[in-house]
């Protein structure tokens, strides 16, 4: 016997010989053949673009040196949450600094949104203010000019580093652009240098701009420098040396000490955060990712079952070929060899045609991931995705060509001699094998077809939540006057005219202005005590504070339940007024009636020097930041009496808000050109992207599902076609002896759904320990894991579609001619 005939390894002579073989065959077969690429294509396909999602999103380095040495750093308010991290104050921050010695530097940050005048038309630029060795810490440096040193800190001084974005799309790639000056919120700022293109933030994104700390030092006595305005980010590197665990003990004691000698900012705060900043990264979509890529590992294991059958269905048809090969010396090793061999060549097929399909895929997906996917920028077909479909190519032939190969090793050669011209049916182990396939098939089909279903459920109950407001004919837009132009007494006058001007358009209802709105990335929280209710050092509690313009209650129709909403009169020149949601009443006034009752806010000068505000009105509970957060207590404080932000305009159109946004930004550049309008949306567009990433994972999930599901379909016909070819000539003899074609039909139908009962049942019983993860991966909302109506709603529907794929097979079954058969047999 040949050494390459009973070695596994063969020389690449006797390797090719076996290729060429292979092609041979599959030439013959072309139906075959292409059936099975295809079937391949497109669970290599679904799986090649989640992973290039997982790839860009969670496995693909950040352009930092070391990053595993870069540390993402935050406090927890351990009265709220063990895990939830929050920001920090500059004063704990520099605590931080002078205390901690686990880092080599720790450096702040916090977004920002900068308006670029003088070059061109107004832009509004994403940005960070941060702290002049943030660069240093992340191990970057400019391409173009320098880096920012500690005296851009000081006060004063404003200086800017550009994006490799802007650099080129608005300064033309000047490569004299470094220690030029532009005008940023109407004040001058020295360009230090240009980032390479391939830096981002901390966050996945790409700021437009970094801007240094200098900026939070204007004014005489910046509320944005006192303890308790937590607003600052914090990263930092770790000494070499040091773990994480060992930084985590360190700043959890600092933060012990910080809370007993301020207890009245950071009492609660008796614990912190050490993370990796990729595992910060993507904090919030692992647990998901990891749920649809194992779903599309499922449908790629359909499909390589379905193949498994095709190709034990074929083994059939060649235990001739089989034999003579046995009998003129192929060993079993060249038998499973040559099997194997045609199975990779068709798994690659697979695999190529799916690397093309995954290309159309990932367009489609990078168009529909939400804003808030980090990364989603990146996701494309490189070198490791490659890598990865190449390898899933050839493990998929090999799992669905090694039963196969191993049963056709096995073949008797003179029993197979001796039965091949005659026609033989499939032996019972096989018929076996391939009924559990379809078992698999329909088990694992129903699994994901339960896990999809519970995510539009899920999203239904997210589109069916209650915000609090009337989303219908509401526009919103953002504007951001420069501090530089606009003191306190002009930004309120400013705003007065324009929503004045914006209620006498034409279609326009109602005008206001507000921050933040609900269902937006922005948040305040301030701290308050309540008149008469006893607070010790350190009890001052923060809920979330609303800054509103008059008619703002009006505009957003959140409903007045008690007292009166604000009016002009509520300015510096009236008394101190707020108004609270009925969710504050019944936490902190449970009981009583609110109304009368005087709460001092934190503006900035502490809660002792802030003024006694009298409570005038209470309102309806608002969805603050998510549609899926429960309700929080809230206050509402007029914008005349705290003027501290620009406030984003939500005005009320009696018809398409749309037809309003090109008189609103007319208006505006009427009153002041140098003020762009950014972020302009109807509300019902905000409430979209507030349901975007859960409807994002119920579209994906669901898409797997439907695939699954055509793949099982798939597999329970052609094994039910197969056996109706295989046992034609019993069908034949059973007709010729007198049975009914009613009866063969019910036969083969009964057969195809007592499979498909089998796979549900073991399908319902793995549902119920696979469902439990997308709960606690928070992908379900007010929807129990095992949710009787969506199993049988599914049940059903995979019943359904297995009764079809059953029926033309036994239809062509009953169609038999009895004579025809047994004679051609």
């Amino acid at each position: 016997m040949p050494w390459h005939a009973a070695c596994p390894f063969p020389s690449m002579p006797s390797l090719m010989q076996d290729v060429r073989l292979s092609v041979r065959q599959l030439r013959k077969i072309p139906g075959f053949a292409v059936t099975t690429v295809l079937t391949l294509a497109l669970g290599i396909g679904a799986a090649t673009a989640i992973f290039s999602l997982v790839d860009a999103v969670m496995l693909r380095p950040l352009p930092y040196p070391e990053q595993d040495r870069l540390m993402w750093l935050a406090q927890v308010d351990t009265t709220i949450s063990a895990t939830a991290p929050e920001p920090l104050s500059y004063p704990d921050v520099e605590d931080w600094r002078a205390q901690s010695h686990s880092f080599t530097a720790l450096a702040s940050l916090h977004h920002n949104s900068l308006t670029l005048t003088g070059s061109g038309a107004p832009q509004q630029l994403n940005g960070e203010t941060v702290s002049s060795n943030y660069f240093q810490v992340l191990g970057m440096h400019p391409m173009l000019g320098r880096d920012f040193v500690p005296q851009d800190d000081n006060r004063g001084v404003r200086t800017v580093m550009l994006s490799h974005e802007i650099w080129r799309n608005t300064f033309g790639s000047d490569p004299g652009i470094a220690n030029r000056s532009i005008t940023l919120d109407g004040a001058s700022y020295r360009v230090a240098g240009v980032m390479p293109a391939n830096f981002v933030s901390l966050e996945g994104r790409a700021p437009m701009l970094w801007v240094s700390m200098a900026e939070d030092t204007e004014g005489e006595e910046p509320p944005s420098k006192q303890r308790g305005f937590d607003f600052l980010r914090l990263v930092g590197r770790l000494k070499p040396g040091v773990t994480p665990e060992q930084a985590h003990a360190e700043l959890n004691i600092i933060a012990r000490h910080l809370a007993e000698q301020y207890p009245d900012s950071n009492k609660a705060y008796t614990s912190t955060l050490v993370n990796s900043v990729l595992e910060h990264l993507t904090g919030d979509v692992k647990r998901p990712l990891a749920v649809l890529f194992g779903a599309v590992a499922l449908v790629l294991l359909i499909a390589c079952a379905n193949v498994a059958g095709l190709m034990l269905a074929r083994s059939s048809r060649r235990r001739g070929e089989i034999a003579v090969r046995a009998a003129l010396g192929a060993g079993r090793a060249g038998i499973i060899r040559q099997v194997l061999v045609e199975a990779s060549l068709l798994s690659l097929a697979g695999g190529v045609l799916g690397v093309a399909f995954s290309t159309w895929i990932l367009t489609a997906l990078v168009a529909l991931a939400p804003a808030s996917l980090p990364r989603a920028a990146d996701i494309a077909v490189n070198a490791p995705v490659l890598a990865f479909a190449i390898a899933v190519s050839l493990a998929a032939g090999l799992l669905f060509g090694v039963v196969p190969a191993w049963r056709m090793s096995k073949l008797d050669a003179s029993l197979a001699l001796r039965d091949s011209g005659r026609g033989m049916t499939a032996g019972k182990g096989q018929q076996r094998l391939q009924n559990w396939l379809v078992i698999a098939e329909t088990s694992v089909g129903l699994v994901l077809l339960v896990g999809s279903g519970l995510l539009i459920r899920s999203f239904l109950q997210v589109l069916r939540v209650d915000p609090g407001f009337d989303p219908k004919h509401l526009l919103t837009a953002q504007i951001n006057l420069p501090q530089a132009h606009y003191n306190r007494e002009k930004k309120l006058a400013f705003y007065d005219r324009l929503t004045a001007e914006i209620s006498a358009l034409p279609n326009v209802s109602v005008a206001s202005a507000a921050y933040p709105l609900p269902l937006s990335e922005s948040n305040i929280g301030l701290s308050f005590h309540i008149e008469g209710r006893p607070t010790a050092p350190g009890d001052a509690d923060s809920v979330g504070t609303n800054i509103t313009a008059p008619k703002y209650f009006e505009t957003m129709r959140i409903p007045l339940l008690a007292g009166r909403t604000f009016t002009e009169r509520d300015d510096t020149r009236g008394a101190a007024v707020i108004i609270i949601n009925q969710r504050f009443a019944r936490r902190y006034l449970p009981g009583q009636d609110p109304l009368g009752k005087h709460i001092k806010v934190d503006l900035g000068d502490g809660v002792v020097k802030a003024p006694m505000r009298e409570v005038v009105g209470i309102v309806g509970d608002v969805k603050r930041r998510e549609l899926t957060d429960e309700t929080e207590p809230q206050f509402y404080i007029p914008f005349a009496q705290a003027v501290i932000t620009s406030p984003t305009v939500c005005i009320r159109t009696a018809g398409d808000p749309h037809q309003l946004v090109g008189p609103l930004r007319a208006l505006l550049t009427r009153l002041d050109p140098e003020i762009p309008l950014y972020r302009v949306a109807t509300m019902e567009e905000s409430m979209t992207k507030a349901a975007a990433q859960p409807w994002f994972q119920t579209m994906l999930l669901s898409c797997f599902a439907a695939m699954a599901l055509l793949l099982s379909a798939v597999g329970l016909y052609s094994v039910l076609s197969y056996m109706v070819a295989q046992r034609a000539r019993e069908i034949g003899l059973r007709m010729a002896l007198g049975a009914q074609r009613t009866g063969v039909l019910t036969w083969i139908l009964r057969r195809g759904l007592a499979l498909t009962a089998a796979g549900i049942v073991v399908g319902l019983a793995v549902s119920a320990v696979v469902t439990r993860s997308l709960a606690a991966s928070g992908m379900l909302y007010h929807v129990e894991p095992f949710d009787l109506p969506t199993l049988a709603g599914v049940t059903i529907i995979l019943a359904a579609v297995s009764a079809a794929a059953s029926a033309f097979p036994a239809w062509r079954a009953a169609r038999l001619d009895p004579m025809r058969i047994l004679r051609d047999q």
